[in-house]
């Protein structure tokens, strides 16, 4: 065990010494509207930010699987067992602004799943989506989860390539702007919403650009 968790520790300065050193320059700048903000739009759409979270552990978690080999399974069993089983971890966790980014009711809600019999289908949802969390092998998981860098260029990416799209609001609604049109009340939203892809696989996209207000309406901008 104490080769493995040297190992870990190799593992993790090398992962992070990786992502720290990745270009910051936005290939996809010239595409997007002229305020946009990597920032500003990931913090509207924290599921971006754990997603880039749970991204990092698995690949990191496939090292360890490359160097473990066949002894992975039985060692990440246990490891998740173990990083499962501390509900006090798991909601400082799950409801960190930076890490989940949920709320104390949804935090309630995964604790009932944990009460379901373990052969339940909720139960083993919640534990598979909870151990994403989980970097195996090592003992302080939230201060790893803490230290995964912001890839700014991939949230720039994902509205660009999606977001936009989609009609994602991409910054906040300033005061001039309070009384705009809800893009749920636009054409758009409403045949997006029943038409996901055309059976030939064509999708219309929405040519709009939107803010959220402090309600949290997305409104078109003039």
């Amino acid at each position: 065990m104490k080769k493995l968790h040297q190992y870990m520790m190799i593992l993790v300065a090398g992962v992070l010494g990786a992502c720290g050193s990745m270009s910051v320059s936005d290939p996809y700048a010239e595409a997007l509207p002229a305020d946009f903000n990597a920032q500003e739009y990931l913090s509207l759409h924290p599921q971006l930010r754990v997603r880039q979270i749970k991204d990092f552990v698995a690949d990191y978690n496939s090292q360890v699987k490359a160097n473990l080999g066949k002894e992975y399974d039985a060692v990440k069993k246990a490891d998740d067992d173990a990083f499962l089983a501390n509900t006090d971890m798991l909601g400082a966790i799950y409801m960190h602004p930076q890490i989940g980014g949920h709320s104390s009711d949804e935090w309630a809600g995964i604790l009932a799943d944990f009460a379901l019999p373990d052969t339940s289908k909720g139960y083993k949802i919640t534990r598979s989506m909870m151990a994403e969390y989980n970097f195996v092998g090592v003992a302080d998981d939230a201060s790893l989860l803490l230290s995964v860098p912001i890839d700014y260029q991939a949230v720039a990416q994902q509205y660009h390539v999606f977001g936009r799209d989609h009609g994602w609001a991409y910054r906040a609604c300033r005061a001039e702007e309070a009384a705009n049109t809800p893009r749920d009340t636009l054409p758009i939203a409403t045949y997006q919403k029943n038409h996901i892809a055309e059976k030939d696989g064509s999708f219309t996209p929405d040519t709009g650009l939107y803010c959220r207000d402090a309600l949290g309406v997305d409104r078109l901008i003039q």
